[in-house]
């Protein structure tokens, strides 16, 4: 059974927040809400009231746990056996503190993975922080919030027992409650997942399959960080498909025929939990086709997280049923791509311990042989590819996979 710790202050919880959890049931088989006890900022609740709130708000949703959680995230995570920490993000403003945050979990624990989902569009702009400020000046904060929030933060405020906040900013700097109740008063039965301010387009599974993910890329040629992405996405999903793209349109050095001989080079051995596919359709469809209920991805910085943002809204758009999931590279691998790795070598720089053995033996023989044309190093291709000979290419693959 995998299990993902979904971890956070929730002061309150919103339906951004129930978004993301219901997704992530689609993917884990348990995830298991931790509710901090510290807060950035002065919180409106107490922990034991923001435990409650998440209670009530996730009534009858199946394999879903909520928690009071004291000290490191990753720490407890490891104590309660989960396979991953459960984190969505909604702007760059998020990912800076997000990788940096991953990128310290997994240091001080390797075998608890960080996992993203990009917040569904229309929760974008939702925060608990923008919805305080907003009810604390009156704002219609109706469907962006459990209705038993949505009743609690009414009362709040409305008796005078709030602070005002600068809506959509930030809240005052003694915090949004002026005096904070210590118990949350019975209102009876509360909104389930299914009423309409919570509603999703889709349906928890009543049983859980095999869960399988692609992991899509032009792979030109594949490297030590696509593998690293890989084999972690192993300890979360039960099989992964490497969907190798044609993607003609980045003028790859290598045939789409050669890449996939390069990625089944390199995971040999792995047996039936990883299979090699060539594609040349949208990729959500060809998600749909094998059955997929996520499309995984790696980001490295700033820069990748802006263009992967847009795409994963769009695959959000075009099919609900696959998730877009996202691993932080690891830090040794934060600066290999595969366009540096080929402007690297088509000036004779090392690759050695960046790509797997066949990929390093094919490309220095290519470069021995004058078959690349120069690129800048760390910018990008040549306009035309880096191939001089591409037909010489295919006969340099064979002879190189001979000698091995």
């Amino acid at each position: 059974m995998r299990t993902a710790l979904y971890p956070g202050t929730f002061d309150p919880v919103t339906n951004g927040h129930i978004s993301l959890i219901r997704r992530g049931c689609l993917i884990f088989d348990r995830v298991i809400v931790a509710v901090a006890d510290r807060t950035p900022k002065p919180p409106l609740f107490s922990q034991a009231e923001r435990v409650e709130l998440m209670r009530e708000a996730l009534r009858g949703v199946p394999n879903v746990e909520v928690v009071p959680v004291t000290g490191l995230t990753v720490n407890y995570a490891a104590t309660r056996g989960c396979d991953a920490i459960l984190r969505g993000m909604r702007a760059v403003s998020d990912f800076e503190s997000e990788f940096q945050l991953a990128l310290m979990n997994r240091r001080l624990n390797r075998n608890v993975e960080t996992v993203f989902l990009i917040t569904d569009y229309r929760w974008l702009f939702i925060s608990s922080t923008i919805v305080k400020g907003a009810a604390s000046h009156g704002g219609n904060i109706h469907g962006l919030v459990p209705d038993n929030v949505e009743e609690r933060l009414k009362e709040i405020f409305r008796s005078g027992r709030g602070v005002a906040g600068t809506p959509c900013l930030a809240p005052q700097a003694q915090g949004f409650a002026a005096q904070s109740p210590d118990t949350i008063p019975d209102k009876g039965p509360q909104a389930s997942l299914d009423s309409p301010s919570c509603s999703e387009d889709f349906d928890l599974p009543q049983s859980v399959p095999a869960r399988v993910a692609i992991y899509p890329g032009t792979f030109d040629p594949i490297t030590n960080g696509h593998l690293s992405i890989l084999r972690r996405a192993l300890k979360v999903f039960d099989k992964v498909i490497v969907a190798v793209a044609e993607n003609a349109g980045k003028h790859p050095l290598f045939s789409l025929a050669e890449r996939v001989r390069f990625v089944e080079d390199a995971i040999e051995g792995h047996g039936r939990r990883i299979e090699v596919k060539p594609y040349g359709n949208l990729t959500v469809d060809f998600a749909r086709q094998y059955g997929a209920c996520a499309i995984l991805r790696g980001l490295r910085a700033t820069g990748d997280f802006e263009y992967e943002f847009q795409l994963a809204l769009m695959n959000r758009r075009l099919c609900r049923s696959a998730e877009t999931v996202f691993f932080m590279t690891d830090y040794r691998w934060l600066y290999v791509s595969s366009s540096i790795i080929k402007a690297a070598v088509s000036h004779g720089g090392s690759i050695d311990g960046l790509v797997p053995d066949l990929v390093r033996d094919t490309m220095v023989s290519l470069y021995e042989k004058g078959l690349l044309h120069h690129s800048t190093p760390c910018l990008g291709a040549p306009l035309k590819g880096y191939a001089r000979d591409p037909a010489g290419i295919d006969c340099l693959m064979h002879h190189t996979r001979k000698e091995r």
